[in-house]
């Protein structure tokens, strides 16, 4: 397993969550084109991590001239078209391919992570705060972000439900190689990248105590305990490309 691939999933997750952004705005008129992102600048964290990448979309403008259907159908196309839907395009694409070598199982299986990470970050982690993607389309719908929660936590769960109980056990099989100890080094990335990479955003920024308390939740209990679960629920495989495809 290369690092190259975790970045590169990183990078493509992150990208299509804000060009969804970009794309809806300019789709509606609120954008000159639909690559119009903040790039940032070239510092390390930028350059490996796009942390200084934005979507760039001016909200106060849509929401003052009355617009806030469009201001929220282009808050939550990040989290819910460009990480979502191609986390569904994508267990599509692994029910349908034949087998599949070690390199190919692991760019789609850390693409689909890095997608319903970016999907956990926001819900339920980054759900009631003032600002970011989800208090903006509350704020569009003139709902309160406790009233937007229950409609977008049970779709948000379902797909990190489907990643852990049917994506993490068909292929990390095939991606360990029948190897111990790549099997660990496996589940120790997993975990962490999603429960504390994407877990712990809510600690950074400003979201609020309730975004913090959610952060150190993922972080430090549900971290360990799916690294427990995925070495207990994940077999190793009888030989390398032998795997049963994704169910759900």
């Amino acid at each position: 397993m290369s690092v190259g691939i975790l970045l590169l999933s990183h990078a493509i997750a992150y990208l299509t969550h804000e060009y969804s952004h970009s794309v809806t705005a300019w789709l509606l008129g609120y954008m000159p084109h639909p690559f119009a992102l903040d790039y940032g600048g070239l510092t390390p964290a930028n350059i490996v991590l796009l942390s200084g990448v934005g979507d760039n979309v001016q909200y106060d403008p849509i929401l003052a001239t009355g617009h806030g259907t469009a201001a929220a159908a282009i808050a939550l196309a990040g989290p819910y078209v460009g990480n979502a839907l191609l986390y569904v395009g994508l267990c599509i694409v692994a029910r349908r391919l034949p087998e599949q070598g070690i390199f190919a199982t692991s760019c789609l299986y850390w693409l689909m992570l890095m997608c319903a990470g970016n999907v956990w970050s926001y819900v339920p982690i980054r759900a009631i705060t003032t600002h970011a993607d989800i208090a903006i389309a509350a704020n569009g719908l003139h709902v309160g972000v406790w009233t937007l929660f229950p409609v977008l936590v049970v779709p948000s769960l379902i797909l990190v439900g489907h990643f852990f109980l049917r994506i993490c056990p068909s292929l990390m099989p095939s991606i360990t190689a029948d190897q111990p100890a790549r099997k660990a080094l496996v589940i120790a990335l997993t975990s962490t990248w999603f429960f504390t990479f994407f877990g712990g955003i809510g600690l950074y920024g400003s979201y609020g105590a309730v975004s913090e308390a959610l952060s150190v939740l993922s972080a430090v209990l549900l971290m360990p305990l799916s690294v427990i679960w995925l070495w207990n629920r994940c077999p190793q495989a009888k030989a390398v490309g032998n795997r049963t495809a994704p169910n759900g």
